[in-house]
């Protein structure tokens, strides 16, 4: 049950190709601009007001590519939801194949959407460029160097690369120290999932609807509105997943929430004690 990951061999390869344009552009202790890698690259940008057609577009004009940038608000270059979508529609470019297609003859310029829930590959693939040029290996590595995981750490992170929590969980999952789950649910349904490689659950124990369990911190957000604000809760392992090992339903875990009530969502981060 994906919903949406990666092949781990593909998010190495992602990885590797998005350091080197960090270490070589912007290397350390510079913080990652993608304004910078846009100009070196020869990519021209623009800020707008597009109606919310699109958080980023990437547009070919006979070889000359130029990046369109939604701005909400009071929405900058420096604003953490920016610098992710500028870096998605980076990755567009970077990535061999999605270059290559945009280079195709009759090619649409191609907009995107950021919500890290789309079921096209490639999307997905821009997303996690996105967050591994924000949050490059080696400069991850030694700020988890003998850190034991707890949300306070991934919040620090989040500041001090200036992205937001929900991509640097992302990133954690291909790289932390810790083994981690996201589970995203919209009115109450699971919408997806996210997880590192060793993390011991997978099977989410949904209702017929695909409604997740009642018995978790996201699930009693969406029964009676209770949130668990700046808390890491315990809950236990059955009352999130299908278990296949009697001894494993009293295990516990902490569940952080992430309430996103413009979108009516909740995003549940979920790691063993």
């Amino acid at each position: 049950m994906s919903l949406y990951n990666l092949n781990k061999a593909r998010e190495g390869e992602i990885s590797d190709l998005a350091s080197w344009y960090a270490d070589t552009f912007c290397p350390s202790p510079q913080p990652v601009l993608p304004q910078l890698i846009a100009e070196k690259l020869g990519i021209t940008y623009s800020l707008g007001d597009y109606k919310g057609k699109f958080d980023g577009l990437i547009e070919n004009n006979r070889g000359f590519f130029h990046i369109y940038l939604h701005c909400k608000d009071t929405d900058n270059l420096y604003s953490p939801r920016l610098r992710f979508t500028f870096c998605h529609e980076l990755g567009h470019y970077i990535l061999d194949d999605h270059r290559n297609t945009l280079l195709l003859p009759g090619t649409p310029a191609h907009g995107s959407v950021t919500t890290l829930d789309s079921s096209i590959e490639t999307e997905r693939e821009a997303d996690l460029f996105a967050a591994c040029l924000l949050l490059p290996e080696d400069r991850i590595k030694r700020d988890l160097f003998k850190r034991k995981f707890n949300f306070a750490l991934v919040d620090e992170l989040s500041r001090k690369y200036n992205v937001s929590l929900t991509a640097t969980l992302l990133r954690f999952i291909t790289l932390g120290n810790h083994p981690l789950m996201m589970v995203c649910s919209q009115a109450g349904k699971l919408k997806w999932l996210r997880y590192s490689n060793d993390f011991p659950f997978q099977r989410i124990h949904t209702g017929p609807g695909n409604e997740i369990p009642a018995a978790t911190c996201a699930g009693e957000y969406f029964e009676d509105g209770t949130k668990y604000l700046n808390k890491s809760e315990k809950v236990f392992a059955e009352d999130w997943f299908v278990l296949w090992k009697s001894g494993d339903q009293r295990r516990q875990i902490f569940e952080h929430c992430i309430y996103q009530e413009s979108q009516q969502q909740v995003i549940s981060v979920l790691w063993e004690t």
